[in-house]
């Protein structure tokens, strides 16, 4: 247990929770490629669509690293002694995302060289993630600010990676407005979390409609999977860079400015790929 008065600067991570979570996490990622099963059919309808889906073994891997990072970074800031226990799950977000998206390369590519290289940059990554997630928790700890240099950049990522994935999959309109919109809305949520404004409620339903629209457009244009990603995430890396409320002192027109220099590198990669 921690002591409520032991200085917010200099409390630590318990190394051997993190050991732990790590490692199952870890362990799911080497298993992937050595455990085959033959595909489950998994057919049902909803609302008059059919759904036909064969599920395999390495498919529920992908839940089951989610699972482990869900349930141990609850546990690893179950006895932070500033966690808000109504809004814990909020940092259950990333880590979740993280750990499934990102044990589907290691279902697609072969073992080798490049198999291996993919798990361990992506072993140092859900570590990171889990150590960000600690000390975002508390805004007075020295490390809040590295945290957010890690969790923002992450969380930009994944929305790229699901973006580029759904355009490639081909989905048709309402599912991706499905996938797409209910993954920025999340992540959105997380990252304002990360803010002190009183207007995260307001900001995130107006930064989602906005997502929305830009979502519709650029699945009528003829963009492939990559282009399609990069020019989401550039509108994603707008909206959050956005301030909450405008600085007095700073008008409108500044304020877009500047929230639209994160967008332009997205922009300009998406213009290569046309």
């Amino acid at each position: 247990m921690y002591n409520r008065g032991v200085d917010s600067k200099n409390r630590s991570i318990p190394t051997d929770r993190l050991s732990i979570i790590s490692a199952l996490i870890i362990l799911n990622y080497a298993l992937m490629p050595f455990i085959y099963s033959p595909a489950i059919p998994f057919n049902f309808s909803l609302l008059g669509i059919i759904f036909d889906l064969q599920l395999k073994y390495a498919d529920l891997m992908v839940f089951s690293a989610s699972a482990f990072a869900a349930v141990g970074t609850y546990w690893l800031l179950h006895d932070h002694p500033l966690v808000n226990r109504t809004n814990s799950f909020i940092h259950l977000i990333l880590p979740t995302l993280v750990a499934g998206a990102m044990s589907i390369p290691l279902n697609v590519i072969t073992i080798g060289p490049a198999w291996w290289a993919v798990f361990a940059l992506e072993s140092v990554l859900i570590i990171f993630t889990l150590i960000a997630e600690y000390y975002s928790v508390d805004p007075g700890n020295s490390l809040f600010a590295l945290s957010k240099i890690i969790l923002i950049p992450l969380a930009i990522s994944m929305l790229l990676l699901l973006s580029v994935s759904v355009r490639s999959a081909d989905y048709r309109l309402y599912i991706e407005i499905i996938i797409l919109g209910i993954a920025f809305a999340v992540i959105f949520v997380r990252l304002n979390a990360l803010s002190a404004s009183t207007e995260k409620k307001i900001k995130t339903f107006i930064s989602t409609f906005l997502f929305i629209q830009m979502l519709v457009i650029c699945h009528y244009l003829p963009l492939t999977s990559i282009p399609f990603g990069l020019i989401l995430t550039g509108f994603v890396s707008f909206l959050i860079s956005l301030p909450p409320k405008s600085d007095p002192q700073e008008n409108l027109l500044t304020t877009v400015r500047n929230a639209a220099l994160y967008a332009i590198p997205f922009l300009v990669s998406a213009f290569f790929f046309l």
